[in-house]
């Protein structure tokens, strides 16, 4: 298989420049002209089902998460498209009332398609979707569709596509609850990340280096975090064929760690400060000869290791929910270096397709 140089692969300019597509929509949202979508919250829910497949279920997870945080006491389910169609009654009773969010790179994904069909008469149900193609199936029985401005992906992984449905469903929801610092904070995440990915892409190169490499590969969230630890480990089996598994951080204790030696690496996605006993669970995965890249955490985790390095030390953000979105390029540049490390190409990964149609 011929494989084009390092930097010159749609994936890696699709991971580089996200953040230029992340800039587009949060000016159309922040915009005065947008008040449609805004609309959709108004309603009272007895409960919000989010459904995606592949990448877009792992956002639907994270999208549930911030949708609770926001929106305390509202019931929230993520869901696979095929598990809401093959079992619609079951999670939709015909005398509640419900807003059912999708999301689709395409919108022509099938099972996420017949999941908006189905729903399309139920006067119970009112149906939000998102994707970053123009003119998609999806968004014809949609009762109201955004869609993410110029997030067009030629490869066939998602990397610019699955951020930006993710940025764009939180920034509608905390601009529909007013949240002005919220969206303040989203501007000064896009400045920042716009200024260091370039920067990070140079420091996890040098420590691949420095570090040789791994064979098997763990990722640690919790929250908001758990749907991009299972999109990470998605992301580096999709792409270099490596190993990868998704836990919540506490979990970890529960078995999975012996699955660890000293050809792992454990990437710990940004940790809230709150945590409790966060350094034991770091220490004990050192001590079991594990690689660990933390993001973030330097200021609140006091541990000296030569497997431990951190990336975006330096970041602060008040919303520990809004700095979780750093965590999507670090993941994003991991497995792309890893698979052409491995000289594998990263647009055509094996036996992946872009859209999934049955």
């Amino acid at each position: 298989m011929e494989v084009k140089s390092e930097r010159q692969n749609y994936t890696y300019g699709e991971i580089i420049n996200q953040i230029e597509k992340w800039k587009i929509i949060y000016n159309d949202i922040t915009g005065k002209d947008f008040v449609l979508h805004l609309k959709i919250f108004s309603d009272k829910y007895d409960e919000i089902i989010i459904f995606g497949c592949g990448s877009s279920y792992n956002l639907s997870k994270s999208v549930s998460f911030f949708t609770k945080s926001m929106l305390p006491g509202q019931s929230c389910l993520a869901l696979p498209s095929s598990e809401l169609l093959i079992n619609t009654d079951t999670y939709i009773n015909e005398y509640k009332k419900y807003l059912v969010v999708g999301f689709s790179r395409s919108g022509e994904t099938t099972e996420s398609v017949k999941v908006v069909r189905l729903l399309k008469n139920r006067r119970n149900v009112t149906t939000f979707t998102f994707s970053c193609k123009e003119n998609n199936t999806i968004s014809k029985f949609s009762d109201y569709h955004f869609l993410c401005r110029g997030v067009t992906e030629k490869s066939i992984v998602m990397t610019v596509s699955f951020s930006s449905m993710l940025i764009a469903y939180c920034m509608i929801l905390i601009k529909f609850l007013d949240k002005k610092k919220m969206l303040e904070e989203f501007k000064c995440l896009i400045e920042y990340l716009n200024d260091n990915i370039p920067i990070l892409y140079d420091d996890i190169e040098s420590y691949f280096k420095n570090n040789g490499t791994f064979n098997s590969y763990f990722v640690l969230g919790s929250g908001f975090n758990y749907g991009l630890a299972v999109e990470a480990d998605l992301k580096m089996k999709g792409m270099s064929q490596t190993p990868s598994y998704s836990y919540h951080l506490y979990e970890f204790n529960h078995g999975p760690k012996s699955l660890i030696n000293e050809e792992s690496l454990c990437l710990i996605l940004t940790l809230s400060k709150d945590l409790f006993k966060k350094e034991e669970i770091i220490k004990e995965i050192l001590d079991l000869g594990s690689k660990v890249l933390i993001i973030g955490g330097k200021n609140n985790i006091n541990i000296s290791n030569n497997n431990l390095k951190y990336l975006f030390s330096d970041f602060n953000f008040s919303f520990d929910i809004i700095g979780s979105f750093i965590n999507i390029p670090v993941f994003h540049i991991l497995a792309y270096i890893k698979t052409i490390k491995k000289n594998l190409n990263p647009d055509k990964p094996q036996n992946l397709n872009y859209t999934v149609v049955i």
